[in-house]
């Protein structure tokens, strides 16, 4: 329609010039088609990478338990752990017990933090876990580190 228009009041219109416009029409569907591929290329690469992470969490953390059920350390572990809840109830040892607390007192923080990760690593407990229950000596910034 507006061929017609333009060409009766400037006369015949060349076709080099209609080529042109109608290759520029075609060049620019192009890009926006090449664009959206591009978004949708992006979108499937994070989904197979988030994919491949899950996996590998999975995997290793099969690996995990299939070690477990051979590995002592953990019972050893709960052991020493649990032994100056278990001191406080017998009398001959009620006072080393609660004498170990006050020498545990002054030992200083991020030593602290440093068994309480140790002793989380060895149950399995991963840095973002730890958070939820408050582990001492676990910065902010050493949690988002790992995400």
């Amino acid at each position: 329609m507006w061929t017609k228009f333009i060409s009766s009041l400037i006369g015949t219109i060349p076709s080099d010039v209609i080529d042109y416009y109608k290759t520029k029409r075609k060049l620019k569907h192009e890009l926006k088609l090449a664009k959206i591929q591009g978004k949708i290329d992006e979108q499937t690469a994070k989904n197979a990478r988030l994919a491949a992470e899950q996996t590998h969490v999975h995997d290793w953390e099969m690996t995990y338990l299939g070690m477990q059920v051979t590995s002592s350390k953990d019972e050893a572990v709960l052991a020493v752990f649990l032994w100056p809840f278990v001191g406080v109830f017998i009398p001959g040892v009620q006072d080393y017990v609660l004498q170990g607390f006050d020498y545990l007192a002054k030992v200083p923080y991020w030593w602290s933090g440093v068994v309480v990760t140790l002793a989380l690593a060895i149950y399995g407990i991963r840095h973002k876990n730890a958070q939820r229950i408050n582990a001492p000596g676990l910065r902010k910034q050493d949690i988002e580190d790992t995400k």
